[in-house]
């Protein structure tokens, strides 16, 4: 599980420009649900949960989020080059 303070921290030891740019990409990405909601694809490894769940792609970065009642909430920002196993609910 990686939220944006741990893809900024683990980023900024190499570059501190890169990890502010990746997680404004990140941002402006999840942004789009504002006028777009359903945008995303359906995360098909947590279908078996009772809710579903979409995700984004920025990068190498799943942004998984659902909707309920016309609230989107972002679960997870995920790095997909991690075991899928590690995603929570």
């Amino acid at each position: 599980m990686i939220d944006l303070d741990d893809i900024y921290d683990f980023l900024a030891d190499k570059s501190q420009q890169a990890a502010q740019r990746i997680v404004e990409n990140i941002v402006g990405r999840a942004r789009q649900l504002e006028t777009f909601p359903e945008s995303g694809a359906r995360q098909e490894f947590l279908s078996n949960q009772h809710k579903q769940y979409l995700y984004l792609i920025e990068g190498n970065y799943k942004v998984i989020y659902r909707i309920e009642e016309q609230v989107i909430y972002i679960i997870q920002i995920f790095d997909s080059r991690q075991d899928p196993n590690k995603m929570k609910d």
